[in-house]
């Protein structure tokens, strides 16, 4: 059963159906209402007001090719901010080292010692030694043989073999060159949101079911009619854009079940954070 709601798109208020607050998205996972902060109702009506269901292609397309990528996301990942990964990106490519393909871990190391100018101030690159190592060894690997871009599993499962290349940033290469709707980018933002809408238990954990998860979340884009290569782009930027509200929201769904008997009375569950906190 569904139900209107106005949203304004393009500049329009416009009249959508959505499914019932109380229907099933997924077994165990309501729709919610759009105007209760990260339930899957919420994200459908961010989608619609941005016009992603129209949209062709992912708004993270690499612009470059599969081997510059790599080394872009080999540069991020945990506890490196996205400016910072640019910023290194920016001063390897520079250098010279990504068009070489260079193999010498010593020239990398070199590079990303220096610091980096990152939103105007002066900052040190985390983790230089072992990310020039992993660097050194992917573009070993990647002159000795050439990357499957035939499908986003393939390419997945290929940089899978790479030093320092898991899950994610196997999966991040693969959705950024290829566009592709079969991998997901299971990052901490996606993680944190679909713990809060309930398609991920506080238990589960990426690194022991990886693509357990990913199933999940292929599902749950399948239900939404929205791609995977378009709806974790949304929910990474509206995660960011939300700063420490997610963070504050988990910490109220972590609440010992006893003490949130209230919201069987009608109250708010913390999956229910309304647009005005």
């Amino acid at each position: 059963m569904n139900r209107m709601v106005s949203l304004v798109i393009g500049e329009k208020l416009v009249e959508r159906a959505m499914p019932c607050p109380e229907e099933q998205i997924l077994p165990g996972m309501k729709w919610g209402d759009p105007w209760h902060l990260f339930t899957p109702a919420y994200w459908l009506a961010q989608a619609w007001m941005a016009e992603l269901d129209t949209k062709p292609s992912s708004c993270y397309r690499a612009r470059d090719g599969v081997v510059e990528e790599l080394v872009f996301c080999l540069l991020g990942g945990y506890g490196i901010t996205a400016e910072m990964a640019t910023a290194a990106y920016e001063r390897c490519g520079g250098a010279g080292l990504v068009a070489a393909r260079e193999t010498r871990q010593e020239a990398w190391v070199s590079v990303l010692n220096a610091p980096l100018v990152v939103g105007g101030r002066h900052l040190r690159y985390r983790y230089p030694n072992q990310k020039s190592k992993y660097l050194a060894s992917a573009m070993r690997i990647v002159r000795q043989e050439p990357l499957r871009l035939d499908s986003g599993l393939g390419l997945r499962d290929q940089l899978l073999g790479m030093p320092g290349v898991g899950y994610k940033t196997a999966s991040w290469v693969a959705r950024n060159v290829l566009d592709c709707d079969d991998v997901a980018i299971l990052d901490i933002h996606l993680i944190r949101a679909g713990k809060l809408c309930g398609l991920f238990k506080d238990s589960d954990r990426v690194e022991k079911d990886y693509c357990g998860m990913e199933a999940r979340f292929l599902l749950f884009c399948q239900a939404m009619g929205l791609r995977p290569a378009v709806l974790d782009c949304l929910i990474w930027d509206g995660m960011r854009d939300a700063g420490q509200l997610p963070i504050r929201a988990l910490g109220r769904l972590r609440i010992p079940q006893a003490n949130r008997k209230k919201s069987a009375s009608g109250e708010p569950t913390p999956q229910q954070c309304r647009l005005e906190v």
